[in-house]
C-alpha cells in the first residue's frame, strides 16, 4: 500500500502503466466497504451505464446502416443516370437498377 500512495503523489508515465494492474483490487476494495444502500447505488449506476451503452451502440450501427443504404442508393442513382446518358432504354434501365422513374428524375 505505500508503493502505491508514493506512486499516486508523484506518478510517471511508466508507474501510471504499473499501476493500472492495482486499479481492480482497489475498486474492490472499496465496493467492499460500502453499505447495502451504497452497493445497491453502485449496482444501479452501472446498470444505468450500460444500458446508455447499448443504446448507443445501437444507434451507432442504425445510422452506419443507414449511411450504408443511402451511399448504395446514390451509386445506383448515378449509375442509371449515366446509363440514360449512354442512350438506354428507360425501361431497361429501371429494370437493371430497381429504382423507379420519380427516383432517377
Amino acid at each position: 500500500m505505500r508503493n502505491l500512495l508514493y506512486v499516486l503523489q508523484s506518478p510517471s508515465e511508466d508507474e501510471l502503466i504499473h499501476l493500472q494492474q492495482y486499479l481492480p483490487s482497489v475498486e474492490e476494495l472499496e465496493i467492499s466497504g460500502f453499505t447495502d444502500a451504497e452497493l445497491r447505488a453502485y449496482d444501479k449506476f452501472w446498470d444505468s451505464v450500460s444500458v446508455e451503452r447499448t443504446l448507443l451502440d445501437d444507434r451507432y450501427q442504425k445510422g452506419r446502416e443507414e449511411g450504408r443504404e443511402e451511399g448504395i442508393n446514390q451509386r445506383s442513382l448515378e449509375i442509371a443516370r449515366n446509363m440514360l446518358a449512354k442512350g438506354m432504354d428507360a425501361s431497361t434501365v429501371l429494370e437493371i437498377t430497381g429504382l423507379s422513374m420519380e427516383e432517377i428524375q
